[in-house]
């Protein structure tokens, strides 16, 4: 079983320009960095590694400032092997601590809540000391940010929605969006991080919190290249890893590799190599969630001279960018975490990505991801 998932449009800059809390697209044109706290379903081994590469895609984008980043973690991961889950799993502290030593910066990282919400209006109080930590790192970041901050989320909603349940002044104060991976534009069975906590996805829509929305499925399912709502796409990680740096790849061979091994910072000088990494780089990848945080960062997928990559908008031409955008909807989660939606140019708070549904997508997106995770400053 895998995982699935992980430019506004006229209409919407002009909607977002009414309060401090504008676009993060119109944020990312100005120097200063749009503060970021992620929250990930990251784990050693990794359940799906497209997480590490959504990561590494993140700290890639220097319009970011990664204020923080919340492991999601989910009981059947710590009480053996479940269909889908073959091995027992950790949070990935190991990760997370290997991409700080190597950029020689501080990211603070804890994880929330190992269950999921009892119901969509839980505050997750009840939960032992040690699972409380993600929630506060969220509150105490918007608490302590002079502006509002971008939630990115490629797991479940459970961090976002207690902390909401817990403090919704604050959160609608200091909450720029809420980058949501998860759910589906159709009715088919309920997606993969819509499961991992039902409650705090259906409690999310109620929130009426900023939610700029990308679907991992459509219709017919998560694996969808050509769709105009979908964010899916494929490539091979033989193709994402070509050419980078060789610490970067040391990187990328641990997590993957689900290593065991204790010395992990002297991991990093032994570059991918041998019959395990030639493994790894045979293997497909399947994406979802790259799109948003591009288009978070204010970032278009545009072909310029080099070949395709991830440009500030305001540098690509009209005629090389793909096209994609966010249009506003009105929306609600049903019980059972299915959203209903419709177009709405009037809608204040809810946005649904949209592009050029095209299967050479992934190609473009293959190539410029590559491009972008070789900028990382290892």
């Amino acid at each position: 079983m895998l995982k699935t998932c992980s430019s506004a449009t006229a209409v919407l800059v002009a909607l977002m320009t009414r309060t401090a809390k504008s676009s993060p697209q119109q944020k990312a044109q100005v120097s200063t960095p749009i503060p970021v706290i992620h929250i990930t379903d990251l784990y050693h081994p990794p359940q799906d590694p497209d997480d590490q590469i959504d990561l590494a895609t993140i700290l890639a984008l220097e319009e970011f400032d990664l204020r923080g980043v919340v492991l999601d973690v989910t009981q059947l991961f710590l009480q053996g092997a479940p269909d889908g889950f073959d091995i027992p799993r950790d949070p990935g502290y190991i990760p997370l601590i290997q991409i700080s030593f190597l950029l020689g910066r501080d990211i603070p990282v804890t994880t929330g809540p190992i269950q999921a919400l009892a119901h969509p209006d839980d505050t997750a109080e009840d939960r032992p000391h040690h699972e409380q930590a993600g929630i506060l790192m969220l509150l105490d970041t918007l608490a302590n940010s002079s502006e509002p901050v971008v939630i990115t989320v490629v797991g479940s909603a459970r961090v976002v929605t207690a902390a909401f349940n817990r403090n919704p002044e604050l959160m609608r104060d200091k909450t720029r969006a809420v980058v949501v991976n998860a759910g589906s534009t159709g009715g088919h069975k309920t997606e993969w991080n819509v499961g991992l906590d039902l409650h705090a996805y259906v409690g999310l829509w109620k929130s009426g919190l900023p939610i700029y929305w990308y679907p991992c499925g459509t219709e017919k399912s998560a694996f969808v290249r050509e769709h105009e709502r979908g964010t899916y796409w494929r490539t091979t990680n033989k193709t994402l890893f070509d050419g980078l740096p060789d610490k970067l790849q040391a990187w990328f061979a641990y997590g993957f590799s689900g290593s065991a091994r204790g010395d992990f910072i002297q991991a990093l000088n032994e570059p991918g190599h041998g019959a395990a990494w030639k493994e790894i780089l045979a293997e497909n990848r399947n994406m979802w969630s790259t799109a948003s945080l591009v288009n978070t960062a204010g970032r278009v997928l545009a072909l310029s001279a080099d070949g395709w990559r991830f440009l500030p908008k305001e540098a690509a031409k009209d005629d090389t960018v793909w096209p994609w955008r966010m249009d506003p909807i009105s929306a609600s989660a049903s019980t059972d975490g299915k959203v209903t939606w419709r177009l709405h140019n009037t809608a204040e708070s809810t946005w649904l990505f949209g592009r050029k549904p095209d299967v050479e997508y992934g190609e473009a997106m293959s190539e410029a991801l590559n491009a972008l995770l070789k900028t990382i400053p290892v």
